[in-house]
């Protein structure tokens, strides 16, 4: 049975704007965007005045299977990534980590990403160890992509060497993803010009950090078409510094927003809006856009990972929306001040995931299971049980376990 729900009145961000629109959702696809539309048979009607609709957001690089507390290193900065991951692999929280089920990480880094709005991630991770998540979590995983590691002497050698994987990306009209000069040192530096020796720079490239390029790679970066994922809070830690981004922007590269992994990276995407937004007025004495923020974490990554229209919120597309409710009645959102309290919904696929406890009743139209949970004195329902998924975790590892990217309970 495909459920409908028609949210009335709410203010849609469409084409760089708010507008006061109803938006009907039929299945899993937005069906209609226009202003007093009836509701069809069987509909649920949801009003949304005062309340702002956005496309759900996208986590553009996440490791999903290091999706686990407390972070390690940050004093000691390292020239490459492979030195701060043998100090990773090599610490107490790692041995940890060991002991639980990936099944469990997968899902904890899911609700990780979903309490902070985000609807779509892009776990970076080959595809036989992403397969069996694929479907069963409360956020989409992008699956459809090519990939290698990275590029250089360091690369772990994931995929059939990046050549290969980028013709297969170009064949398919996908993506190809890697992790591109995740350093300081020589092999970083050296990683652009090696990655296009092999043919694999080109339109359908994500190359993920890029710290430390000037000018004339990034030249190269757009006069190739590729995307370039920014990750500042997990460059800062590991490196003490991240990529010119500025650079990247003024330029026209097309930019997008990723926490990294646990370890090193972000609490969840909310912070690292926050870091992203500190970090570059620290850098350059101006303040980063808003809306620049927004495209980061909404039409970049559609463009990037190749996810339809950059539009988000059109009729026919997936309904993955994020529904805010803030005191700006008529301003857009300030990403970069965004609390969790603010999210009220977030729908998946047409499904309502998490939200507001005043959406009780959508939650039981659909038939599904709800955990209550509060953050910031907001009691806030969510399908599943993290709180279930937070006792298997302190079992696996004997003894009380807390996590800060998901409540205490």
């Amino acid at each position: 049975m495909a459920y409908s729900i028609l949210f009335q009145s709410g203010s849609v961000y469409r084409n760089g704007k708010l507008e006061t629109n109803d938006l009907l959702v039929e299945g899993e696809k937005i069906s209609q965007i226009d202003s007093n539309l009836p509701p069809n048979n069987g509909s649920v009607t949801i009003p949304l005045k005062g309340k702002k609709v956005y496309p759900g957001f996208v986590n553009s690089h996440d490791h999903l299977l290091a999706s686990y507390l407390p972070k390690v290193g940050g004093n000691e900065k390292h020239q490459s990534w492979l030195s701060y991951d043998n100090l990773y692999k090599s610490s107490g929280v790692f041995a940890e980590r060991q002991q639980i089920d990936p099944e469990i990480l997968y899902y904890l880094g899911a609700y990780k990403n979903l309490f902070a709005g985000v609807t779509t991630v892009f776990d970076h991770i080959p595809h036989h160890v992403q397969n069996p998540f694929r479907g069963i979590l409360p956020v989409k995983l992008i699956s459809d992509y090519t990939l290698a590691h990275s590029i250089g002497n360091y690369s772990l050698g994931w995929g059939e060497g990046p050549a290969l994987e980028y013709r297969m990306a170009e064949h398919a009209g996908l993506p190809f993803v890697t992790h591109l000069a995740e350093g300081l040192d020589d092999d970083s530096k050296q990683s652009l010009r090696l990655l296009e020796k092999m043919d694999a720079l080109g339109g359908h490239s994500v190359l993920v950090h890029c710290l430390p390029f000037g000018p004339k790679e990034v030249e190269k970066i757009l006069e190739k078409g590729a995307s370039v994922v920014w990750c500042p809070t997990s460059n800062l830690h590991i490196f003490g510094k991240t990529t010119n981004i500025k650079l990247f922007l003024d330029m026209g590269v097309n930019v997008c927003l990723g926490t990294d992994y646990s370890p090193s990276g972000a609490v969840n995407l909310l912070e690292e809006l926050k870091t992203a937004k500190s970090i570059y007025f620290g850098l350059y004495g101006e303040e980063l856009a808003e809306t620049t923020l927004l495209k980061m974490v909404t039409e970049n990554p559609r463009k990037a990972f190749r996810l339809g229209n950059p539009d988000a919120l059109m009729p026919g597309l997936s309904a993955d929306l994020l529904i805010i409710n803030d005191d700006k009645k008529a301003s857009e959102v300030n990403l970069s001040e965004l609390s969790f309290q603010q999210i009220d919904l977030v729908v998946v696929d047409g499904y309502p995931i998490y939200g507001s406890e005043e959406y009780r009743s959508l939650f039981l139209h659909f038939g599904l299971e709800t955990e209550e949970l509060s953050f910031g004195g907001k009691l806030k329902l969510v399908a599943g049980s993290p709180k279930k998924l937070l006792k298997q975790v302190s079992d696996s590892v004997g003894y009380k376990k807390s996590l800060a990217f998901l409540p205490n309970f």
